[in-house]
C-alpha cells in the first residue's frame, strides 16, 4: 500500500464538502484538519503557521517522509491561483503552491439548483431575507473569495465557480496537480462505487471483505458514535430537492444555463463524446497499443533537429511561459481554456493538448508528449507557408512544456475572436453562421489555399478558432487543427478529409439555399 498524501477537497458551499471529507476520513484513515484554511483571505500568520505544521505532518514527501499522519482540509476559494491576487508574502504563495502540488485534490460538484436551495434553507442565511426571491437576488456571496467580481445572483457565481475549477481539472497536467472529480449525486446514489473510485484515486485500495463505512445521513438523529463527522450544519443531503423552492420555471432556466455553460463541455472532456456527425472522438487513438509510440518519437526527434535554430527558446519566451499567471493581462473566458490561453500586451500563449479528452495518467505520460511533438513538427513544416499566405498569425515560438504543445503567437484580442466579436455561440453541428455572418468566402479561401498544398485546416469553420482584425482579415489560430499530408491521395483518403468535407458541404448547401449557387464547386475540385 502506497504512502498517503494529504487531501484537499474543493467544493462550493453546500455541495458535499463534509460528506466527502467524512467519506475519506472514515474509509481511508485520514485526519480532518476540520477547517477550510485554504480560502486565501482568511488566515492570520498564526493560523497559517498552524495549517502549515499540520500539512507538513501529513505530507510524506516533505521533510518528514517517515512520519505520515495524512490530513484532509478543504477550500471554497473561487479558483486555484486566486491567492496570487492577495498580498501574501512570496513565501506564503510558494507554500500554498506546494500544498496543492503535493496533495491529492478532489473536486466535488453539485447541481447548482440544489446548492441554491440548500443555501436558502440554511438558518443563518434564510433569517436575513424576506423571501426566496430576495435571497436569490441579494445573497451576499458569503464564503466565496472573490476578487473585484460582481454577480447579479447566486447562480451566476456558482456557474463561474465551476467553470473555474473544471478548467483546473482540464489543465491538471500543465498545473502539475493530481485531481479527481466526483459529483454529489454519485456519492449519494452510488455510494459504494464512489468509495472505490476515491480509493483508487488515493491509491488506497479497499479491503473488499469489509463493508465500507457509510457516512450518508438522512437526519441528524442518524449520526453514529462509531463514525467521525465533521459537518456542523447538516440539512437533508437530497438530490433534486430544489423544485419546491425554486419552482419549475426558474429550475428549467437554470438547468439549460448549467448545461450550456458547464455540463456539455465537461461531458465532452470526460467522456470523449461525438459532438456532431462529422466529429470523431479521439481518445482511443492515444492507447498505448494504437501506435508504436517509441519508434515514432525517434523519427520525429530526428526531423525536429533541423528546426532547432529557427525556433530556439529565448529568455523572453521562457519568461512568458513561467510567469504567465502574474504577467498575463487576461485569460480565456471559455472555461476549457482558462488555464491554457493567456493574453499579454503583444503575445498570445496557448497550451494545446493533442487529445481533448481525459486520459489515464500512464497513457498521458507515454503518448501525449509524442503526439505533442507530432503536432509541433506539423507546425514547423507549415508555419512559413500559412503565415505568408495570411492564414495564421505570426508564430514567435512553439515547443513542448510538461509534455504539452505550446505556442507563442501574435496577439489577436479576445474581442476579435468571431464568437466574441459577434456574441454568437452556435449549438454543436450548426454551421449556418458561416454564411449568415458573410464569412464563407474568406474562410473557404483560406481552406482552399491550404488544401491545394496538401494541408487540411480541419476546424477552420469554428467561431472560437478564428479572429477578424480591424481590416476585416480572418486569421486562423487553431494550430492543432492543421494536418499535413505527403500526397494529395493520402489527404483525400484520410478520415479528417471526410469529416471536414461533410461540414463544408452542409455550409455550401445552406449557401445554395440562400443565394442559389455553390461556392464549393467554384473553389475546390475533388
Amino acid at each position: 500500500m502506497a504512502s498517503k498524501k494529504n487531501v484537499i477537497v474543493v467544493s462550493a458551499r453546500r455541495s458535499g464538502t463534509h460528506l466527502l471529507t467524512d467519506l475519506v476520513v472514515n474509509n481511508f484513515g485520514y485526519e480532518s484538519i476540520n477547517y477550510n484554511y485554504i480560502d486565501y483571505t482568511g488566515f492570520t500568520p498564526e493560523e497559517f503557521s498552524e495549517f502549515e505544521t499540520a500539512m507538513n505532518e501529513g505530507s510524506y514527501s516533505y521533510k518528514q517522509p517517515y512520519v505520515n499522519h495524512p490530513k484532509v482540509t478543504w477550500t471554497h476559494a473561487h479558483d486555484y491561483k486566486d491567492y496570487l491576487k492577495y498580498k501574501h508574502s512570496k513565501e506564503t504563495n510558494t507554500q500554498l503552491d506546494r500544498f496543492f502540488s503535493e496533495s491529492k485534490i478532489i473536486i466535488i460538484y453539485r447541481d447548482i439548483r440544489d446548492i441554491i436551495n440548500s443555501c436558502y434553507h440554511r438558518p443563518r442565511y434564510k433569517d436575513n431575507y424576506s423571501s426566496f426571491t430576495d435571497f436569490y437576488d441579494n445573497y451576499d456571496m458569503d464564503g466565496y473569495e472573490l476578487i473585484d467580481q460582481q454577480y447579479d445572483n447566486l447562480s451566476e457565481l456558482l456557474i463561474q465557480y465551476y467553470k473555474n475549477w473544471f478548467s483546473v481539472y482540464m489543465s491538471k497536467e500543465l498545473l502539475g496537480l493530481d485531481i479527481e472529480l466526483i459529483s454529489f449525486k454519485e456519492v449519494i446514489n452510488e455510494y459504494e462505487a464512489s468509495v472505490y473510485k476515491i480509493g483508487k484515486f488515493l491509491e488506497q485500495p479497499i479491503n473488499t471483505s469489509l463493508p465500507v463505512v457509510d457516512v450518508r445521513l438522512k437526519s441528524i438523529s442518524e449520526k453514529s458514535k462509531d463514525i467521525i463527522y465533521t459537518d456542523n450544519d447538516f440539512r437533508k443531503g437530497k438530490v433534486g430537492d430544489w423544485v419546491d423552492t425554486l419552482g419549475v420555471r426558474l429550475g428549467s432556466e437554470l438547468e439549460e444555463e448549467q448545461n450550456i455553460e458547464i455540463n456539455k463541455g465537461i461531458d465532452c472532456f470526460l467522456n470523449d463524446i461525438k459532438i456532431h456527425k462529422y466529429h470523431t472522438p479521439e481518445r482511443n487513438r492515444f492507447e498505448l497499443g494504437y501506435k508504436d509510440w517509441s519508434s515514432i518519437e525517434k523519427e520525429i526527434d530526428e526531423e525536429l533537429k533541423q528546426y532547432d535554430s529557427r525556433y530556439k527558446l529565448d529568455k523572453s519566451c521562457q519568461s512568458i511561459i513561467e510567469n504567465r499567471y502574474t504577467n498575463a493581462i487576461e485569460t480565456a473566458t471559455d472555461f476549457r481554456y482558462t488555464h491554457k490561453v493567456f493574453y499579454f500586451e503583444d503575445n498570445l500563449l496557448k497550451f494545446i493538448y493533442p487529445c481533448k479528452a481525459s486520459l489515464d495518467k500512464n497513457i498521458f505520460k507515454h503518448t501525449v508528449p509524442v503526439a505533442s511533438k507530432e503536432l509541433l513538427l506539423t507546425i514547423y513544416k507549415t508555419d512559413k507557408f500559412l503565415y505568408e499566405n495570411g492564414i495564421t498569425p505570426k508564430l514567435f515560438h512553439a515547443g513542448v512544456y510538461k509534455g504539452v504543445l505550446y505556442a507563442i503567437q501574435e496577439k489577436y484580442p479576445m474581442g476579435d475572436v468571431i464568437s466574441e466579436k459577434y456574441k454568437f455561440h452556435p449549438i454543436w453541428g450548426d454551421w449556418k453562421w458561416v454564411v449568415d455572418l458573410d464569412l464563407y468566402v474568406k474562410l473557404l479561401r483560406h481552406f482552399t489555399v491550404a488544401f491545394k498544398n496538401n494541408i487540411l485546416l480541419t476546424d477552420i469553420f469554428n467561431v472560437y478558432n478564428c479572429a477578424i482584425d480591424n481590416d476585416g482579415n480572418v486569421k486562423y489560430f487553431d494550430l492543432d487543427g492543421i494536418k499535413q499530408y505527403t500526397t494529395y491521395k493520402e489527404m483525400i483518403n484520410s478520415e479528417e478529409f471526410t469529416n471536414v468535407m461533410g461540414t463544408l458541404k452542409e455550409i455550401d448547401n445552406y449557401h445554395i439555399k440562400k443565394f442559389n449557387y455553390s461556392l464549393l464547386k467554384e473553389l475546390i475540385v475533388i
